[in-house]
C-alpha cells in the first residue's frame, strides 16, 4: 500500500511538473509569436511611412511643376497684352 501511495504520489509530482514545462513553454511560445507579430507590425509600418513619404515627395514635386507651368503661362500672357497694348497704341 505504501508503495502504491509513493507511486500515485512520484506520478503526480511528474505531471505537475512537466505541467509547468508545458507552461513555461506555451508562455515561450506566446511570448516569441508576440515578439513576432510587434516586428512585423513595425516593419508594416515603417513600409507605409516610406510610401507616404515617397507619395509626398511626388505630390510636391508635381505641384512644383504645375506651379512652374502656371507662371510660364502667366508671364506668356502678361508679355502677349504688353505686346498687344503697344501695337494698340501705334496701329489705333
Amino acid at each position: 500500500m505504501k508503495l502504491w501511495i509513493l507511486g500515485l504520489l512520484a506520478v503526480l509530482v511528474l505531471a505537475a511538473g512537466s505541467n509547468r514545462d508545458c507552461f513555461r513553454q506555451w508562455r515561450t511560445e506566446a511570448r516569441e509569436r508576440s515578439i513576432e507579430a510587434r516586428q512585423e507590425a513595425r516593419l508594416a509600418r515603417e513600409e507605409a511611412r516610406e510610401r507616404a513619404r515617397e507619395f509626398r515627395v511626388e505630390h510636391r514635386e508635381q505641384m512644383r511643376a504645375w506651379r512652374e507651368a502656371s507662371r510660364e503661362q502667366r508671364d506668356r500672357i502678361r508679355d502677349e497684352i504688353r505686346h498687344d497694348l503697344r501695337d494698340w497704341r501705334y496701329n489705333y
